[in-house]
Parts: structure tokens; sequence; C-alpha cells
């Protein structure tokens, strides 16, 4: 392993961290599929009055692995949540480590319960305040997701979470959870996520009335939106449903 010296100290190149880092991934990807073929009965448990010799995994796939679908797609769900799990810790790069891994559970598992995607919520942040945990705007929203004042104390509420005012709202893993809440709330409203998205930017009442009178929604914000999943690699027409359906 080559070393540098900062201060008297002796401490790994990045080269070396970065070895590190990807062999740690590996490993861990590796104990998720041993987990996977153990909960599937592919290798008999010790002392489990089964045989002990195990199946030989060559004849086990073609009437195991290749059959279920959900392995593919397990191993797809663990690629994507350490991307996204890169991508909290490179843009909270400011942060301190237990922050940073507390934001990314925030991101990656508040968004999914409310079947909304984590890219999408990282693409918002991205918009709304570039990363920036205490943003101010002109139009008086706070935080990484820029919430109203009025909005988030109604939205806390709904949550039962303390509401101390700013101070709520510059804590970054409340102001994700409270944006998140937000969103879902304006995607249940108005059925799909492009009108939601237009819905968290210019307010309900704006696009209800667009939507009522027939007339044509801005497209500037889900355009920027879509700008900022674009540079994630991703599809921006998958994750966002153009239809409005309200």
């Amino acid at each position: 392993m080559r070393t540098y010296q900062e201060n008297g100290e002796v401490l790994p190149s990045d080269r070396a961290v970065r070895r590190i880092w990807i062999g740690g991934t590996l490993l861990a990807l590796s104990l998720f599929v041993a987990n996977y073929l153990v909960f599937n009965n592919l290798i008999k448990r010790p002392g489990s009055g089964l045989s002990h010799t195990a199946p030989s995994l060559v004849a086990l796939a073609p009437t195991s692995l290749e059959t279920d679908p959900n392995f593919g797609q397990s191993l797809s769900e663990i690629k994507k949540r350490e991307h996204i799990r890169t991508l909290v810790f490179q843009n909270f790069k400011g942060s301190p480590l237990k922050e940073r891994a507390e934001l990314f559970e925030v991101i990656y598992h508040q968004s999914r319960a409310k079947d909304i995607d984590p890219y999408l919520i990282l693409s918002i942040i991205a918009t709304e305040s570039s990363f920036r945990k205490r943003a101010v705007s002109w139009a008086g929203a706070y935080g990484l997701m820029q919430v109203k004042k009025i909005t988030a104390e109604e939205v806390a509420s709904e949550l039962a979470i303390p509401w101390k005012g700013e101070a709520t709202l510059f804590d970054p893993a409340t102001n994700i959870t409270l944006g998140i809440q937000y969103l879902a709330k304006m995607k249940a409203r108005f059925g799909n996520m492009s009108d939601a998205l237009t819905a968290y930017n210019y307010g309900p009442h704006y696009v209800a009335s667009c939507l009522r009178n027939e007339k044509r929604l801005p497209d500037k914000y889900v355009r920027k939106i879509k700008r900022n999943l674009t540079r994630y690699g991703l599809n921006a027409v998958q994750l966002i449903n153009t239809k409005s359906t309200a």
C-alpha cells in the first residue's frame, strides 16, 4: 500500500483508499449473494438436519437463479442504492460522515416508502438549493428542498414532527423528510409526477387553476429537474410521467 506523510502521520494514498472502498463494496455484494442463496435454500444451513453436502450451483442455476426474476432485480437495486449513497456522500462532502450517512438513509428509504425514486429527490435538492443546507430564497423557502414555512408547518403537523420554525427547516434530515412528504401529497393530488413537480414549485392552487382552465402548465422547473437527472446518467422520461391525469 502506498502512503504519504502529513504532519508526521503516515496516511494511505487516494489510490489505496479507492481500493479499500472497492474491496468493501465487493465484499458487501458477496455477502448479499451468499445470504440470498441461503434464504432460498440454494445452500444448506449447517445443523438444519439436511445433508451438509452443498449442491452444485451450476446444476441449480437453470432451475433456481435463472427462473427467479427477483434475483437480477435485487442485484440491480444494490447497484442503484450504492450509486445513490455515493452521490449523497459526494454532494454533501462538507458535512460530517455521520450526517451524510443519515441523509442517505432519509433520501433512499423515505422516498421509496412514498413510491418516489430517490434519484428524483437528489435532483430536486440539486435544483432547489445546490445541496446548501441553509439556502433561503427570495420567496421565503428554506433549506435543502426549499420548503416554505406555512407549508412545512402543515406537513410537520401531519408527521408529528415538532415545529420550531426556521430551526426545523434548517435541519437537513427534517427538511428532506418534509419535502418528500409534500411532493408525495402533490403526486397524490394531481396523479402524475410532472404536474406534482410543477405544483411543488409553483404551488398547487396555481396548477389546479391552469388545469381547470385548460391552460398549459409552465415546464421550466420540470426541465431543470430532467437536466439534473440526465447528469446522473438516467432516463428522465421514465422517472417523470409527463401525461396529466388530473
